[in-house]
């Protein structure tokens, strides 16, 4: 199983999607494969209020560093789950093959939320499921919900945000494919 998290920079919201649903599938006796990327520049760490917020999780971020977001990674990630509208667009015109296993992280929920996919035997076909039918020139249009970036707030907001993350991503590899 290989998931692959994008957000803007891959130093923040990306960073904790991949720690948090790693440690999910592992806790569900999966071996997956998780990496994060993102669109800014390379080789820089994830921010520090994103490496203590998982360290409180008891994961270990610290020796992250942005990657950039790249054909190959799309295209070997059996889910592809991104924090906003605009990286799934961006992923879908890099590959268009990518956008049916890319979905934001509170899409993926809202759409698993409908019973559709439920049976698949993996988590490629699983996310190709729920976005049957979803067209790309409609997706543009769509109101489509994201995940919160809380990069530069106060330690009590980002911490909301980290809980809300934390959940989602949670309830995401509880509807997955056992």
């Amino acid at each position: 199983m290989r998931v692959l998290t994008v957000c803007t920079h891959n130093r923040t919201r990306s960073v904790m999607m991949a720690a948090l649903i790693e440690r999910d599938l592992r806790a569900r006796g999966h071996s997956p494969v998780l990496r994060s990327a993102g669109f800014g520049p390379e080789g820089i760490s994830a921010i520090g209020d994103a490496v203590d917020a998982m360290a409180r999780r008891g994961l270990d971020v610290s020796a992250h560093r942005s990657q950039q977001v790249r054909a190959d990674l799309l295209d070997e990630a059996d889910l592809i789950v991104a924090a906003e509208r605009d990286h799934v667009v961006t992923i879908a015109a890099m590959s268009p093959a990518a956008f049916a296993r890319t979905m934001t992280l509170p899409e993926a929920l809202d759409r698993a939320a409908t019973g559709v996919g439920v049976g698949a035997s993996d988590v490629r076909s699983w996310a190709a499921t729920l976005t049957e039918g979803r067209r790309a020139s409609e997706y543009l249009r769509a109101p489509v919900p994201e995940v919160f970036d809380p990069t530069g707030s106060a330690r009590r907001a980002f911490e909301a945000a980290v809980v809300d993350i934390e959940a989602q991503c949670a309830q995401l590899v509880a509807s997955m494919p056992s």
